[in-house]
């Protein structure tokens, strides 16, 4: 029996970033045939589940490159791989003493959180506009980000800039333990480079094994184009 775990960006999604309709009819044919068939990505369920409406998924799947299990069908995170507090402010104080406007994803209620200062770049504020405005995210401006995210289970960071200054932040972010630290060339957005940071106990590979407390198999098929995959 095998499971096939699809990457969205780059691989399902076409350049409308959307699913097409010949790839959601395919899909869910294969599931309805009892074909097991779930998603590993880096975005948050609050753009997943608009992405993979009308696709009839059985399985949770992995988000946030395996940060968060999410049970689409009953909306709650059903695991979440929580960055350490220590190294969340170790983590802060550097952007700070770098300038760094930072997008910082913390769990609250069995809610989605982002907290931001104001944005540098069109390259922040396009993310943002996309991203904004869902029921299952909730974007804040703040003063102070450790205020700010005092009761929330910190998980992911995220800064978009050029790559000079991304290979800045990624240099005195690797000293810090207890962190997987990847940084991408932007595939929709020219010269931009973003860098995400997240527990070290999260991987899509991780996420995928989570799975298999829902799914027995025994081959595991993959779909994906970059490094996080």
């Amino acid at each position: 029996m095998e499971l096939f775990v699809t990457d969205l960006d780059g691989t399902l999604l076409n350049s409308k970033k959307e699913v097409s309709k010949y790839s959601c009819d395919t899909l869910n044919k294969l599931i309805d045939d009892g074909v097991n068939f779930t998603v590993a990505t880096a975005r948050t369920p609050a753009t997943v589940v608009e992405l993979l409406e009308g696709i009839n998924l059985k399985l949770p799947v992995a988000l946030m490159n395996g940060v968060l299990i999410y049970d689409i069908k009953e909306e709650r995170y059903i695991d979440i791989k929580e960055i350490n507090k220590e190294s969340v402010i170790k983590c802060l104080d550097i952007f700070n003493e770098l300038d760094k406007n930072v997008l910082v994803y913390g769990i609250k209620d069995n809610h989605l959180w982002v907290y931001y200062k104001e944005f540098k770049y069109a390259w922040e504020y396009n993310f943002y506009k996309e991203r904004a405005d869902k029921k299952l995210k909730t974007f804040v401006e703040v003063t102070d980000y450790k205020e700010a995210i005092k009761d929330s289970q910190v998980i992911n960071f995220i800064i978009f800039d050029t790559y000079q200054e991304i290979k800045k932040v990624y240099d005195r972010l690797k000293e810090i333990e207890g962190l997987t630290i990847n940084y991408y060339e932007d595939i929709y957005e020219e010269d931009c480079y973003f860098l995400e940071a997240y527990s070290n106990e999260a991987s899509k590979a991780n996420g995928i094994k989570f799975l298999e407390k829902y799914i027995e198999h025994d081959n595991l098929v993959c779909f994906g184009d970059n490094l996080n995959d």
